[in-house]
């Protein structure tokens, strides 16, 4: 199942969107929102355990993707793969 822009997934205790050119992260570690515009992007790396954005300047975002069910970590992987392929700096 990937993604539409534009969707909203919950995964855990975070909500995670994309619209084409920002990610947006919801409840996400101090519990602040994050938007992320893919020019400041510089990887997204996906493993078994977390999804992971790095940014211009050092940052790094994690999405926990362990615990989820099927249908919700295929969702984060896909619109994870929408926002590489959106990033001009990965």
């Amino acid at each position: 199942m990937e993604a539409a822009p534009g969707h909203d997934i919950v995964a855990g205790n975070t909500v995670v969107s994309f619209d084409g050119r920002v990610l947006e992260l919801f409840g996400h570690a101090a519990r602040q929102g994050n938007r992320i515009h893919v020019a400041l992007i510089t990887g997204v790396a996906i493993d078994a355990a977390k999804a992971v954005v790095s940014v211009r300047g050092g940052s790094d975002y994690s999405i926990v993707l362990s615990g989820l069910d099927d249908a919700t970590r295929a969702a984060v992987e896909g619109l994870m793969e929408q926002v590489k392929r959106s990033a001009p700096g990965v």
